[in-house]
């Protein structure tokens, strides 16, 4: 199923926005999305937070993730 299309997205998307001369880039992940998780720490992001049952999936609440990744130079 995984190509490393989604690694590669998020390689660029970090690439830009640090040449861009974003300070932080913040990622909200819903429903215990792992995958998700493990995709942005992979690439440096950090878990800030979680929001609790802030949204329904399939009839059910779900927490929100909150994680970021701050550039430091």
């Amino acid at each position: 199923r995984s190509r490393g299309v989604a690694d590669r997205l998020m390689g660029d998307l970090v690439k830009v926005a640090r040449t861009s001369g974003f300070h932080s880039v913040i990622a909200r992940i819903g429903g215990g999305n792992e995958a998700s998780t493990t995709l942005h720490a992979k690439h440096g992001f950090v878990e800030v937070g979680v929001e609790r049952q802030v949204g329904r999936k399939f009839n059910r609440w779900v927490d929100v993730t909150i994680m970021q990744l701050v550039f430091d130079d």
